[in-house]
């Protein structure tokens, strides 16, 4: 009897124990650096729990940061939108669920800087997308930055000079970045540098990306190559490369443009950039695609032993139309299991027009399979740089780098969502925003 009650005064101890509400104090918000948008939340607890933030501008759209654990926090905010008024809570978290909530805080977000991008939005008012757009500038100073629907920003970041070309999405709520030509970082939208890799052999160039296999990450990047030539007043051609790095940042494969072709034996026109690589992407089955602009070609690229497996355009291993030939193209990348789509620039020369080309290959049989163009006002025409991606639903995303302009249109054509700035793109990025929170 005497143990039933010891007992049973433990419980009710420990009851109360666990009943004591977590007070949350020394609560304070922080910009603590210019050249981000993300604000800081610090408080502390009572005692040690699992907190994250509830936050928004409009209470019909409530915005969650990531779960922290400890009982000192700093946890991040970082989709704001500029000049706006938000409010958030802390909320304590249990098995998922929020068993606790502070009071009410609020505060404003700082107005954009001076110099950022100047935009001019002419939209659908039937049409919107429930995602934000990834951008970067080619000016000094380098930003990126997001922007909603309704083309506001809500997210950037600033660098201290001009980026390097090269950036991309990354798996999981982050972008692959390259913060000078040697170097190849991945970064979390809150800021966190997850990856870094500083070359003292290789300048990158034009394309950079991530990608797993066998649940393992890997880093690719276009490199310059080059290849002594000594002829017509030249004495070295520049071409190009691939290498590839593992998550430790260990170099694990490259490849050499000039151990596969050598200039004097094809008919590409010699000169001192020859074969301009500015895309790369992983096909279905782990081989690399690469797009060679002065070639007006895809190249397949054995991933194992670097052999040339096909060549896709003008003169190449699959017979085309007219009306599937591209030119100068940008952004190859598959889109499905069985189809690509790239960024067809078109040609001063053969066709002052502008489109997304999408198709499939039999490439066991050389066929190529037209599947779709979705072609840009003639007035958009985008002699060079540039991409396409799809948003879903039919919808396409184009970047017309040399008239400024983003573009959104539906699988006709019809422009649904029309951005002027008076900076200039090399890419855009569709980021579904269920891959955010």
């Amino acid at each position: 009897m005497i143990l039933h009650k010891r007992y049973s005064f433990l419980i009710f101890l420990f009851i109360i124990s666990c009943s004591k509400k977590n007070n949350f104090n020394k609560v304070s918000i922080s910009l603590p650096n210019y050249n981000h948008s993300k604000y800081h939340v610090n408080f502390i607890s009572d005692f040690s729990t699992s907190a994250k933030i509830s936050y928004w501008k409009d209470k019909n759209q409530v915005l969650f940061s990531s779960t922290n654990k400890g009982d000192s926090f700093n946890i991040v905010l970082p989709y704001l939108k500029p000049s706006s008024s938000y409010s958030f809570k802390i909320n304590e978290i249990s098995k998922s669920s929020i068993i606790n909530s502070s009071v009410l805080y609020s505060f404003k977000t700082r107005d954009l800087p001076s110099f950022f991008p100047n935009f001019n939005l002419i939209k659908d008012s039937l049409f919107s997308f429930d995602g934000y757009l990834l951008f970067r500038t080619q000016e000094d100073p380098g930003i990126q930055f997001m922007m909603d629907d309704s083309g506001e920003i809500v997210w950037y970041n600033i660098a201290d000079t001009v980026l390097s070309r090269p950036f991309n999405k990354g798996l999981n709520n982050t972008y692959i970045s390259l913060s000078k030509k040697n170097i190849i970082n991945e970064i979390s939208y809150e800021g966190d540098t997850l990856f870094s890799k500083t070359s003292d052999k290789h300048i990158f160039h034009h394309d950079i990306l991530k990608f797993l296999d066998k649940e393992k990450s890997y880093y690719v990047g276009l490199t310059y190559e080059y290849y002594k030539y000594y002829k017509n007043d030249i004495d070295s051609i520049m071409g190009d490369g691939i290498v590839v790095y593992d998550e430790k940042g260990e170099k694990v494969w490259t490849w050499n443009i000039f151990n596969h072709s050598k200039p004097d034996e094809e008919e590409f026109l010699i000169r001192d950039d020859w074969s301009h690589a500015n895309g790369i992407d992983i096909d279905s089955d782990g081989n690399y695609l690469i797009s060679f602009r002065n070639f007006d070609q895809i190249w397949k690229v054995n991933s194992v032993n670097g052999d040339v497996i096909w060549r896709l355009g003008k003169n190449g291993d699959f017979n085309l139309e007219n009306k599937e030939i591209f030119y100068q193209q940008h952004a190859i990348h598959k889109i499905d299991s069985s189809h690509y789509m790239l960024f067809d620039n078109g040609s001063s020369e053969y066709r002052k027009t502008s489109r997304a080309l999408v198709f499939s290959l039999d490439e066991k049989n050389k066929n190529f399979n037209y599947s779709k163009s979705i072609f840009l006002p003639d007035s958009l025409f985008t002699f060079k740089q540039g991409s396409v991606y799809s948003m879903g639903n039919n919808n396409y995303l184009f970047s017309s780098s040399v008239n400024n302009k983003t573009i959104i249109s539906d699988e006709t054509g019809k422009i649904l969502w029309n951005l002027s700035s008076d900076h200039s793109f090399y890419r855009v990025y569709y980021i579904d925003k269920k891959k955010l929170f």
